[in-house]
């Protein structure tokens, strides 16, 4: 006999046989047939669909669709010369302006005024020269300037994220920096968040999206897991509204002082949401350093995520990664120079530099973190 399967505590016809034995029957598989007026009633409602079909296409597709192949070779006639070279030439000039079209639009919206035509398709920030070494910035007004790879790294550091075992262990530092939920053997990277005034908080949704973002970054850790944990760990609203078009270097590191971090200098990390005028820009952020400023008022959603979290997580790296590879951006990924929504993962040498421990420039540790 052929074998059937149950659905839905009744028989139904059987799904398989001698050489293909039977499955389960799928969720939508009926359980019984329709009465017979039912089904009657659906068969005459589909012939009078039919018929109504029939006619509209009889009646109005068809006479229409004479008229405007009419009025298609009259205009036709009308714009094209009478000669057939005349004719032929017509047609490769229309071919040649549908061709060339996307590249003139291209250099006609080189400073991004078709962006919001676009809908959210193709680049949405350009974020190339956003990186700020304040090193360099150091350096040009008389100081020095040290290779990250050469400054001395706190020890002991198991997972490379610049905070001592010991403070990881105790969940603060010695003055009482609060560190919740921190591992010895996994990256941490704690971010405080400025808003300023009229830019709406991180939500739910937001802090979620960010911390899934981290946490499946191709890093490797000491304790055998994959990826860095992100803690907002402090939020505050500033009395100001903060608006430029191009955030300069003193702008965004003016608030990582005392007064906004209560001791988490060269613990926290910290963005600014403000609103970033420029076409182009998304943010700007410190090349190994602990400060950046970020567009919160761009929540519009690509790739699954807002466009200030993509934003927030490419300045972020900026921080953690510092150079890769000797310049401040990849070729792909997330700190590729732009962002459009489908470049959300992790290049393999940015992945290198961060499993080597969070990167820091001179002027880091010697000015803010005092290691002179």
């Amino acid at each position: 006999m052929q074998p059937t399967v149950r659905a839905a505590g009744s028989l139904a016809p059987g799904l398989g046989s001698e050489i293909n034995p039977a499955v389960d029957a799928p969720a939508w598989w009926p359980t019984a047939l329709p009465a017979p007026d039912i089904t009657a009633a659906v068969l005459v409602g589909m012939v009078l669909l039919a018929a109504v079909a029939v006619v509209l296409i009889v009646r109005v597709v068809v006479p229409v669709g004479v008229r405007v192949v009419r009025l298609l070779r009259r205009g036709w006639r009308r714009v094209t010369p009478e000669s057939t070279f005349g004719k032929v030439m017509f047609i490769f000039a229309v071919l040649l302006v549908v061709v060339t079209a996307p590249t003139m639009l291209t250099l006609v919206d080189s400073k991004g005024a078709m962006r919001d035509v676009a809908g959210g398709a193709g680049m949405i920030a350009e974020m190339d020269g956003d990186a700020v070494d304040f090193s360099a910035e150091m350096a040009s007004s008389g100081g020095a300037t040290v290779p990250e790879t050469d400054l001395p790294r706190p020890s002991p550091d198991r997972d490379g994220d610049r905070l001592l075992d010991g403070w990881e262990r105790a969940g603060e530092t010695p003055d009482g920096v609060p560190l919740p939920n921190a591992s010895v053997g996994r990256k941490d990277l704690y971010v405080q968040v400025l808003y300023g005034r009229g830019v709406d908080p991180l939500d739910a949704s937001e802090r979620a999206t960010l911390e899934e973002i981290w946490a499946r970054m191709p890093v490797e850790n000491p304790d055998g897991s994959t990826g860095i944990s992100i803690h907002v760990v402090d939020e505050r609203r500033l009395d100001e509204e903060v608006s430029t078009y191009e955030p300069d270097g003193e702008m965004i590191r003016s608030r990582y002082d005392a007064d906004h971090l209560r001791g988490g200098e060269c613990v926290y990390y910290q963005t600014t949401f403000g609103e970033i005028t420029h076409p182009n820009l998304g943010g700007r952020g410190a090349l190994a350093g602990y400060v950046s400023m970020v567009d919160g008022t761009e929540t519009t959603v690509h790739g699954g995520r807002t466009a200030r979290v993509a934003f927030l997580t490419h300045e972020l790296l900026h921080n953690t990664a510092g150079a890769v590879d000797g310049r401040p951006h990849t070729e792909e990924g997330w700190l590729a120079p732009t962002y459009d929504g489908s470049n959300a993962r992790l290049s393999g040498a940015t992945a290198d530099e961060l499993e080597s421990g969070f990167a820091i420039g001179a002027y880091e540790e010697r000015r803010i973190c005092g290691n002179e």
